[in-house]
């Protein structure tokens, strides 16, 4: 079976958040700064028709990635104020942090199903031809 080229890197579709097998589409079709709509997900691409949501509940799985980047965004914080000797701000400052970063945090952790989880268990669909 043909194997779809991306354009670009593997590496920069992800962080630009465009479709994994084929790399051109975007999988949200919303900005990331329109509070409302950030979280809209695309059902499928438009240009190799991979549906990313390949069964009901898929996206709880990004919970699970939340829960690590959240982790190391807070191990970092903390280890950064300490060194510069703001500890004691951590309190307010690495919540804040993480409630600026939630749409950031939310639609990588989408993206890294979409491309860590989706291929590994889901490879007969994820590699068929459009």
């Amino acid at each position: 079976m043909p194997e779809h080229k991306h354009p670009r890197p593997r590496l920069l579709s992800f962080f630009l958040c465009r479709c994994p097998r084929c790399g051109k589409d975007k999988v949200f079709p919303n900005s990331i700064l329109n509070p409302g709509k950030f979280a809209e997900t695309k059902y499928a691409c438009d240009n190799c028709k991979l549906g990313y949501e390949p069964e009901p509940g898929f996206f709880f799985g990004a919970m699970y990635w939340s829960y690590a980047i959240i982790v190391a965004i807070i191990v970092t914080m903390s280890v950064a104020m300490s060194i510069i000797g703001l500890f004691d701000y951590a309190i307010v400052g690495i919540p804040i942090a993480i409630v600026v970063l939630l749409p950031v945090i939310f639609r990588y952790s989408r993206m890294l199903m979409l491309y860590v989880v989706y291929p590994a268990m889901y490879r007969g669909h994820y590699q068929k031809q459009a």
